[in-house]
């Protein structure tokens, strides 16, 4: 019994660690420019792409696809924020909004159109022996995942607190009208935090391309996943997205094997709902800090 919890745990952290991935993308983007992102899972599925290109048919090292599907993923969303959001960002939010939604439909439509297969696979990013403990089996793949994901998400949440270029987003974030004063330029912070965003994202897809395959159903799942993790761990906290994530995981695995597979689906919004109602703010809202 302890062992099958076990192992149904770590498969949950391992979705989860995507999850947090993808979350803390969806949160960067948000915090820097206070837009909120449909678009996102479309970077996810992009990443994915890319990494079935590097590994599957250029048969180069997943080393080459977690960079290059970063870079795709990144870039992508520059692109996305610079010719199609920028412009109209002067009009409402609600138009931008709109737009983030169609503008994921329409990258999702044009995977379907240059691939006719229902599901490219991407083998494993690591073979080997499985490792027992007790009687509970564990994958070296779900270890990687986990450990690389946890590794990535972390050097994010690093970036947006110390780094340079993670000030002039905080500062943005804080006080965009200050920051501007300051000298840090609106258009150039945006840019930067929808490809750092979408480089998250991008990340994700190459985490997630082996264990879910790519498929254009995968930018759905992911948005969803991703912002259901950002609003249970409080959708402007980097930690929050990150923690989020795994709690996402671990009770979508947790309630397919004790319930039903049926019910995993489900969870994602019944975890909303609760949050929503009980601590709207999320599970770990970021400290506020009062300016006198």
């Amino acid at each position: 019994m302890l062992s099958e919890l076990l192992m149904i745990v770590v498969g949950g952290l391992k979705m989860g660690a995507i999850y947090s991935l993808t979350a803390i993308g969806i949160v960067v983007i948000h915090k820097a420019t206070r837009t909120v992102n449909f678009a996102h899972g479309a970077f996810v599925l992009c990443g994915a792409y890319v990494t079935y290109g590097i590994v599957e048919v250029l048969q180069f090292g997943w080393w080459a696809a977690f960079v290059l599907a970063s870079l795709a993923g990144g870039l992508l969303a520059a692109v996305v924020e610079l010719g199609i959001l920028r412009p109209i960002r002067q009009a409402d939010s609600f138009a931008v909004i709109t737009a983030t939604i169609f503008i994921g439909i329409g990258i999702s439509d044009i995977y379907r159109l240059l691939q006719n297969t229902e599901i490219l696979a991407v083998r494993s990013m690591i073979r080997g022996a499985p490792l027992f403990i007790g009687d509970a089996m564990i994958t070296r793949e779900q270890i990687a995942v986990v450990g690389g994901a946890m590794a990535v998400a972390l050097i994010g949440v690093a970036l947006f607190a110390y780094a340079k270029f993670g000030r002039g987003m905080r500062a943005m974030a804080s006080n965009p009208r200050g920051a501007v004063l300051c000298g840090y330029s609106s258009d150039a912070m945006n840019a930067l935090a929808w490809f750092v965003g979408g480089a998250m994202a991008g990340v994700a897809g190459s985490f997630a391309a082996p264990s879910t395959g790519v498929t254009a159903e995968l930018s759905v799942a992911m948005v969803t996943a991703g912002f259901a993790a950002a609003v249970i761990g409080g959708f402007d906290s980097l930690r929050g997205a990150l923690l989020g994530g795994l709690i996402l995981g671990v009770c979508e695995t947790l309630a397919a094997g004790y319930v039903s597979s049926a019910m995993k689906n489900a969870v994602s919004f019944l975890l909303i709902f609760i949050i929503l109602l009980w601590r709207p703010q999320g599970l770990f809202p970021e400290a506020k800090i009062r300016h006198v």
